[in-house]
């Protein structure tokens, strides 16, 4: 007998045949067939499919034997692995090979051998499909193809086992990466994943928790995976209750368990929770909720903050003496209203909510709509501005009225109007005025006798009077002079505000009423040492003015900057052309180079009786209203006021009129 050698690359082929893991694996079907074809084609008693192991041939399908496996030492597919062809021994007696051979001399009793080689797909011979008979034989070229076609069948089972081996490798190694990258994600999830579960015998556990329950509550997986206990005893006392509730309730429903709660860990003060489950029963009986935890304390006191302002807020909007309106920008509608505005205008809230802005305005007061929304558009807010407002029994009442666009947290645009009530404030006005036109008109009579009396007496129309009596008489004219004119600028601002002071607006030349307004103050400037001074270039053109009420206007421009001039200076008078909201028009200015107006005092300058409070400014006298009088003799005609300051470096009084268009002759 002699015994296989080794193949050349045998270490090769016994690597590749390993990773198949094919050996010593339960019988398959699929190879048992080609076995039992391979015995039924060549009637042959005993067909195998044997695989070369290092010591020993094993069968994977074994057709005619009750063995799995004998020793390589004395196989016939030993020798089988150096052939490209079928190994065929038509008469083992015959061969040397095989003459002695333990399977020839005794059970099975080989005669006859003929085995082809099985390859892997890198083509190294993994053993053979092989067929065996007791009785010596030849085979025909049919029984050779036959017998290739088979072996090429079972390289194709293998290849195929190979592959299925494979993608199952691949698939096990990606559920396994797919966990590992799973639970990597649930611990870096902010909140916490869990299991928890319920046993019918009322155990709990968390059999999974991720890294985020631990951070949470401070407890590790292996601490709480057979009892919930010491989990469980870090709920606040107060929400403990409402926890169990909770997961009773979605236990005998097995609905979603959602709720928000606090837990107290040691030295550290409550924090808000928020958890979600869903609840899946077992067959044991347990019920199992896969859930998510979150720590949303921040978020929690955020809103509970502003919960509490929200409600100071709207005690704020309901105790406010002014009305306040919230309404929806784009349709108008009413959106809620406090207590003041329903006082005002005697709705009840509900009639109130149904109303459209139009409801609460004057017709001459609707017309300003577009102008309304398009400095809303541009700025965000509107007013102040005096309206007209409509109550409930159709009655008007004036009201200061202020307006700013938000949006709210969907980006819907509202509107905030604030409404102030102002009926007794123009009522005390309207008794104020009518009081102090009437004590003016009392005195204007009785006055001008004392002042022409002083005068007189001041001229020496009773004699000649000791210095001293014509000192005192030159300050009691002074002061009468003074005090009729103020009598005469109460009674003009009065008259401006009641409508009442008659204004003849003419088409006048620009340059001829400003030298008329320099000329007239130039005595008054040489006794204060000031210069007025008209600014070359003034424009040659006409504006449609009351030529009395304009000089009045800027005398008192003029005369206020000499008395807030200091000696040996000047005040400029100017005028230039320019376009003012798609108009021509003319300012005119008056520039001094005193000390500027007070930051304090600017938002109040123009009011009556408004003064500087400065011993400097007091010092210079005055009445507090030639800058009212002012202003409102301008907005009369047609025209706006205004000034530039800066501290230290003199003031700039401007005033703005439209020119003279071919509808004003």
């Amino acid at each position: 007998m002699i015994t296989p050698e080794l193949p050349a690359n045998e270490s090769k082929r016994q690597a590749t045949l390993d990773q198949l893991r094919i050996l010593d694996t339960p019988p398959e079907e699929r190879f048992d067939r080609l076995t039992r074809m391979a015995a039924r084609l060549l009637n042959a008693p005993i067909a195998l499919i044997s695989l070369i192991d290092r010591d020993r041939q094993w069968f994977k399908s074994c057709v005619g034997l009750d063995v799995s496996e004998t020793p390589r030492s004395i196989s016939f597919c030993g020798h089988a692995l150096f052939h490209r062809q079928p190994l065929v021994v038509e008469d083992t007696r015959e061969d040397e090979r095989f003459r002695d051979n333990p399977l020839v001399t005794g059970d099975p009793y080989i005669r006859f051998y003929a085995g082809t080689p099985i390859h892997s797909a890198d083509g190294h011979v993994l053993g053979t499909l092989c067929v065996i008979d007791r009785k010596p034989r030849t085979l025909s070229e049919e029984d050779y193809r036959c017998l290739r076609d088979l072996a090429d069948c079972a390289e194709e089972q293998i290849s195929a086992r190979e592959l299925a081996i494979h993608y199952r490798e691949q698939d096990l190694k990606q559920k396994d990466e797919s966990l590992i990258m799973l639970k990597q994600l649930a611990d870096l999830v902010p909140g916490g994943l869990y299991q928890f579960r319920r046993y019918p015998d009322g155990r709990i556990s968390f059999p999974f928790s991720s890294k985020g329950i631990e951070r949470t509550f401070g407890v590790t997986q292996t601490q709480i995976r057979t009892s919930a206990a010491v989990l469980f005893a870090m709920i606040d006392p107060e929400d403990y209750p409402t926890v169990l509730a909770t997961i009773e309730e979605s236990a005998r429903q097995l609905s979603t368990w959602s709720i928000e709660f606090r837990i107290r860990r040691e030295n550290d003060r409550p924090r808000w929770l928020e958890g979600h489950s869903t609840p899946q029963k077992l067959p044991d009986g347990s019920i199992i909720w896969h859930g998510y935890l979150e720590d949303i304390d921040d978020k929690k006191r955020a809103l509970l903050a502003l919960q509490e302002s929200e409600q100071q807020l709207r005690r704020l909007f309901e105790l406010a003496p002014t009305g306040i309106i919230l309404a929806d920008y784009r349709t108008g509608a009413m959106i809620d209203v406090n207590a003041s505005m329903l006082k005002s205008t005697g709705y009840h809230k509900d009639e109130f909510l149904k109303l459209s802005y139009r409801q609460l305005l004057t017709a001459s007061h609707t017309s300003l709509r577009t102008e309304v929304l398009e400095q809303l558009r541009q700025k965000g807010y509107y007013g102040p501005i005096e309206q007209e407002i409509v109550d409930c029994k159709g009655t008007n009442y004036p009201a200061i009225v202020h307006s700013m666009l938000i949006r709210d947290a969907s980006d819907r645009k509202l509107l905030w109007v604030l409404l102030e009530d102002i009926s007794e404030r123009k009522k005390v006005e309207r008794m104020k005025n009518q009081f102090v036109s009437t004590v003016s008109h009392e005195l204007r009579t009785p006055l001008t006798s004392i002042t022409g009396a002083i005068g007189l007496l001041a001229a020496g129309a009773a004699g000649a009077l000791p210095q001293k009596a014509q000192d005192m008489m030159a300050i009691a004219e002074r002061n009468a002079r003074q005090l009729a004119t103020l009598i005469n600028d109460l009674l003009d601002i009065e008259k401006l505000v009641a409508g009442k002071l008659s204004i003849n607006m003419q088409r006048q030349l620009l340059p001829l009423l400003l030298e008329q307004a320099v000329n007239t103050n130039q005595a008054y400037g040489a006794q204060r040492k000031v210069t007025v001074h008209l600014a070359p270039g003034t424009p040659k053109t006409h504006i449609f003015v009351d030529s009395q009420r304009l000089l009045q206007a800027l005398n008192n421009l003029i005369s206020n900057a000499i008395k807030f001039s200091p000696d040996n200076s000047r005040v400029v008078v100017s005028a230039h052309q320019q376009i003012s909201e798609g108009k021509p028009t003319v300012t005119i200015a008056v520039q001094d180079s005193g000390q500027g107006v007070p930051e304090a005092f600017r938002d109040q300058i123009f009011q009556r009786f408004a003064q500087a409070d400065s011993s400097d400014t007091r010092r210079q006298g005055g009445t507090g209203l030639g800058l009212a009088i002012t202003r409102e003799l301008i907005t009369v005609m047609g025209g706006e006021v205004g000034f530039e300051s800066l501290s230290g470096q003199g003031a700039t009084f401007w005033v703005r009129l439209p020119e003279a268009g071919k509808d004003n002759p």
